[in-house]
């Protein structure tokens, strides 16, 4: 199997989403209306940081599985099924269940000191934690993906996996209607899923995962596009190679259209479910080819900053929940305008995370296998 240049820009925009995962939870706490159960909640919230959270929360997620499912199948070709998923368990199973158990309960305890309730830490992580407080923070991203990764070693080892064993992808360039059933299938198998959930909403099924269940679809969706990107020829010098100029604009219009239905305070009926569903799915598709396109013009170098930042993202990605949420906690008091906290806090949360990916999570025995 010949070997294929690094394609730079996709580790760089899957760092880019890490750090766009941190200003959408810094942004959260300042949001006009968050959720009641949120880690932080200052004071001083603005309807701004409410379009801000609700553009960023679409399409961030459903970048980091499609990039993860497109380097998936050369993995899994170059270190055989047993190989593959013995390093997925460590990658990811190991960081997963340590996650859940010792800082997603660090992560909601804030939940508590944030709004003064008189209970200790080791009387909520043996209680309430794994009562009605239970969540497994950012982790549970971890255990879906290891999830899909199993079952692609599934696929993969089935009579009918010639083209997930075939060495070279077969190029071909995607026709639109690929697009148009894309966002169809990805929105009806939402509403189908979740007929009586909005879009934002989790649940816990029996402690293994957290879910947004009405995005499930989006989760395996784009886990599959990826794979069929990488399988066609995508972004290679004679595939797919998306223009940035109509895909920037659909991407524009489309989050601009959603955020305005979504602020215009949809009810929870069927058919405003749907038209909520098909907005979220096209500007999920657009802005993730949007955001190949910008990367692979503008940031598709190997530089220290972006080398930097690609390497540690999953650290990052990792350790920022107890970064930010105590650093947002410190904030509420300060009387500063909530655009600067916001800038401080995203800043301060983004370095701190790097340092302890860079200078802890990469270095320790034991600890830098997993990242």
């Amino acid at each position: 199997m010949s070997m294929r240049p690094r394609l730079h820009y996709l580790d760089n925009l899957r760092a880019f989403a890490i750090i766009l995962v941190i200003v959408l939870h810094a942004a959260i706490t300042y949001m006009a209306d968050p959720p009641s159960w949120w880690y932080v909640i200052d004071p001083d919230r603005s309807v701004v940081f409410t379009w801000l959270v609700l553009a960023l929360d679409v399409p961030i997620m459903q970048v980091l599985f499609f990039v993860a499912g497109y380097f998936a199948v050369r993995s899994l070709q170059r270190r055989g099924p047993q190989g593959f998923i013995r390093e997925k368990v460590v990658r990811l199973a190991i960081p997963w269940i340590l996650g859940v158990v010792l800082l997603a309960p660090l992560a909601t305890y804030m939940n508590y000191v944030s709004r003064g309730v008189p209970t200790g830490y080791l009387q909520f992580w043996t209680s309430d934690f794994w009562g009605p407080m239970f969540q497994q923070s950012v982790y549970w991203f971890l255990g879906v993906l290891f999830v899909a990764f199993l079952v692609l070693v599934y696929a993969y080892v089935l009579p009918a996996r010639a083209v997930l064993q075939a060495g070279q992808p077969r190029v071909e360039q995607p026709r639109a209607r690929l697009f148009f059933w894309f966002i169809v299938l990805t929105a009806g198998g939402s509403i189908l899923y979740s007929p009586n959930l909005g879009l934002d909403g989790w649940r816990s099924l029996s402690y293994l995962f957290v879910v947004q269940p009405a995005r499930i679809a989006f989760y395996v969706g784009y886990f599959i596009l990826g794979i069929y990107a990488e399988r066609h020829g995508w972004f290679t010098e004679a595939g797919f190679r998306p223009r940035l100029a109509p895909w920037g604009a659909g991407c524009v219009i489309a989050g601009l259209v959603y955020v305005a239905y979504r602020m215009a305070g949809p009810d929870m009926s069927l058919p405003s479910q749907a038209v909520e569903s098909a907005l979220f799915s096209t500007f999920c598709l657009t802005g993730l080819i949007a955001g190949v396109a910008l990367f692979r013009r503008w940031i598709d170098g190997a530089g220290l900053a972006w080398r930097t930042l690609a390497a540690n993202s999953f650290g990052i990605y990792y350790v920022h929940p107890l970064v930010l949420y105590p650093l947002a906690y410190v904030l509420v008091g300060v009387g500063i305008p909530a655009v600067a906290k916001l800038a401080i806090l995203v800043i301060a949360t983004l370095v701190g995370s790097l340092a302890v990916s860079a200078l802890v999570l990469k270095r320790v025995p034991g600890l830098r296998r997993m990242f």
